[in-house]
């Protein structure tokens, strides 16, 4: 099994209206190509103190599902994310096997 990781950093003062944006459109748009969904989690311990990071995870059997949401419809998301946020929120994913 393969997990998708991808960590935001989000200005606090818009982290309830990302979080919200995350469940209603992020999660959904990525369960339906494909990916199942694994959980939501703030990441402890932020250095900055105008932000908050959360972890978003999805898992998959292997690379190819992965592969196919990072080629395709991401880069969308991403652009999205962009232009309502701009630089409030950050992000980059990691994948990950689990052993």
């Amino acid at each position: 099994m393969i997990i998708h990781n991808i960590t935001f950093c989000v200005e606090r003062s818009i982290a309830p209206e990302f979080i919200d944006w995350l469940r209603g459109i992020y999660v959904p748009a990525v369960s339906e190509a494909g990916l199942s969904f694994h959980t939501l989690a703030r990441v402890m311990g932020s250095p900055d103190p105008s932000a908050d990071s959360y972890a978003l995870q999805f898992s998959a059997d292997g690379l190819g599902a992965i592969k196919r949401w990072t080629d395709g419809p991401e880069a969308a998301f991403e652009a999205e994310i962009a232009s309502i946020w701009g630089e409030r929120v950050l992000c980059f994913t990691t994948n990950l096997q689990v052993l």
